[in-house]
């Protein structure tokens, strides 16, 4: 049996435990609500991204995980996966939570949240010998008639490419189209800008390139939150993402991220593209 002087002097104990689990309790719910590993996703595409050993780098692997140190976020993990039709899948079944680099669309639309802030606006731009920088140019398809043009076969660049009437000669591979320019089988070929740099870059046959700075075609890519993902608050997530991103692009660590990758081009990409 418990008296009353026994009661009463509980008192003040049961009511410090009930302050103190209504504190914590507040603290818990103004946390980030971090339940689990955050699973992001994407295909391997030097120079954004792609896993060397068993380590992913790369551009976006680069933006994504320097956004990540600034929302706190410890707990992820970089995947790669063999195919985009698994990719997407995945997204639509909630398998993964981040997908990284891809363009909007209707249809993507359906199953992924896009940011507003897209971290890359992709160019296709027409590569040419550096001999020939002084000759060749590209205002309109008129001023390549006189050359020889290469282009992969299957590749839908522009309807207009494909309607301009330019002595177009397609190959099987997009990655036989620089050695062949270089060969002097071609005069221009229509190049992905930001891989095939890294790729001359690499392989030490940068200074034979040029490329016309006119893009042959451009557009944003963004890095995407699964709808069915059952990760906790993505649209905080995705709120404080473009915050972050629109800082680093005017405090300096986004165009140091492209300089880390592709030296002065990354700079050059940089202010084509998002200098202010």
């Amino acid at each position: 049996m418990i008296h009353r002087h026994d009661r009463a002097a509980s008192w003040p104990f049961r009511k410090t435990v009930y302050l103190l689990a209504i504190i914590i309790g507040l603290t818990i719910s103004h946390c980030p609500a971090h339940a689990r590993k955050l699973l992001i996703e994407g295909l391997e595409e030097p120079p954004l991204k792609w896993l060397s050993g068993k380590k992913p780098q790369g551009i976006d692997v680069d933006i994504m995980t320097e956004i990540l140190r600034e929302m706190d976020i410890n707990d992820y993990e970089f995947r790669f996966v063999d195919s985009g039709r698994r990719l997407l899948y995945n997204a639509k079944q909630g398998f993964s939570d981040i997908v990284l680099t891809l363009s909007q669309n209707k249809e993507r639309s359906g199953y992924l949240l896009y940011p507003e802030e897209n971290h890359l606006l992709l160019d296709w731009r027409f590569a040419i010998r550096a001999e020939d920088v002084d000759a060749i140019h590209f205002d309109d398809y008129s001023d390549l008639r006189a050359y020889r043009i290469g282009a992969a076969a299957g590749y839908s660049y522009t309807p207009t490419f494909w309607g301009s009437e330019l002595d177009i000669e397609t190959v099987a591979r997009n990655d036989l189209l620089i050695p062949m320019l270089l060969e002097n089988r071609f005069d221009v070929v229509p190049v992905n800008y930001l891989s095939t740099v890294y790729e001359v870059l690499q392989n030490g046959s940068r200074s034979k390139i040029a490329f016309l700075n006119k893009p042959l075609r451009r557009a944003a890519y963004y890095n995407t939150f699964s709808r069915a993902s059952d990760y906790p608050d993505k649209e905080m997530f995705l709120a404080r993402y473009d915050e972050i991103l629109r800082e680093m692009r005017h405090d300096g660590r986004l165009v140091a991220i492209f300089k880390r990758y592709l030296g002065p081009d990354g700079v050059e990409f940089w202010e084509t593209q998002y200098g202010n």
